[in-house]
């Protein structure tokens, strides 16, 4: 048996490969840099383990003996998946790789904001020496953090925020009662919060989901925080909200491309901070992932059902027609 690992970004994967090896399953490393690259180097793989590169019919249709794609992380966005479903291939992540490391990333974002960390930096450095170079600012205790997509690291993040004294507020497809988090609808939540924090999958329903209309009902004090994916907002109304000063901020974990280009807008605002995509790293979250990702390709070739599934439904259709290759 035969797994590919497509592309990755880490400074290490020694532990996965070696949970592969010892499951008796070859390892091949790629640095592919698209998808043609990805469509041959897994054309004889049994399973894929993949991070930014593509996956689409096209790549799966030139893989007939693979049985399972597992994404380095938690999105999926770059994997077709109702393509995979369809030929009975697994699609799976890991979906408890960093909720500690990204809620932390938000407040870290949050209270950079709230006790102004960045104009403060930025005044020490140029000679100023003052509480002045940020006023004003209010006591965090009380304010509203509205929390957009509550899934695990919304959860997370929400039961920090409250230790904090920050009010909680959430927008959910399906509200699950938690204490301390009042559900409001969307609208309301942008209305009411001073900070809103998006924990959103991009797919074709939170694309742009903020986007002009959504940061006009914002308040005028409001920072945006997001750390799932830059085309959740639509970031030429955001830049023109900043500039604006419509919202107060931004603190921008990801953005629409990725990295931004040298002449991006939103690199010559002081009201926005930016970090690269880093709201998941710590050590023990890379080693997380990539070993639990290497664990669902031992899973899956050994003929057992995914931990994290994206596409459970697979599950039946191998009941129904066996384990057979997808083209069967």
């Amino acid at each position: 048996m035969k797994a590919v690992i497509t592309d990755h970004h880490y400074t290490d994967i020694s532990s996965a490969k070696r949970v592969l090896s010892d499951a008796g399953i070859e390892v091949v490393v790629c640095a592919c840099r698209d998808e043609d690259e990805a469509l041959e180097a897994g054309r004889d793989a049994d399973a894929v383990i993949n991070q930014h590169v593509p996956i689409t019919a096209r790549a799966l249709d030139a893989w007939p003996r693979c049985r399972g794609v597992v994404h380095f992380g938690k999105g999926v966005d770059n994997i077709d998946v109702d393509a995979a479903t369809e030929r009975g291939i697994w699609v799976a992540n890991v979906c408890d790789a960093n909720w500690d490391e990204v809620s932390n990333h938000v407040l870290a974002l949050l209270l950079a904001w709230a006790r102004g960390v960045p104009a403060f930096d930025r005044g020490v450095r140029a000679g100023e020496w003052s509480y002045r170079l940020a006023v004003p600012r209010h006591r965090l205790a009380g304010q509203a953090l509205g929390i957009v997509g509550f899934g695990d690291i919304g959860r997370t993040l929400a039961a920090k925020a409250n230790a904090l004294g920050l009010k909680v507020l959430a927008s959910a497809r399906h509200p699950t009662p938690t204490e301390h988090v009042t559900f409001v609808e969307l609208d309301a939540l942008l209305r009411c919060a001073d900070y809103v924090s998006l924990h959103l999958p991009l797919t074709a329903a939170t694309t742009h989901l903020i986007g002009e209309r959504e940061l006009g009902l914002m308040k005028r004090s409001a920072f945006l925080i997001n750390t799932s994916r830059g085309r959740v907002v639509d970031q030429a109304s955001l830049v023109a909200a900043l500039r604006e000063q419509r919202i107060a901020g931004a603190g921008l974990d990801v953005t629409d491309p990725e990295p931004p280009a040298p002449d991006d807008p939103l690199l010559a605002l002081d009201n926005v901070i930016l970090t690269p995509h880093a709201a998941w790293y710590s050590e023990e979250s890379r080693e997380h992932v990539t070993v639990h990702a290497a664990l669902e390709v031992v899973r899956i070739l050994r003929n057992e059902r995914p931990k994290s599934a994206v596409n459970p439904e697979v599950g039946n259709r191998r009941a129904r027609h066996g384990d057979l290759p997808h083209h069967a």
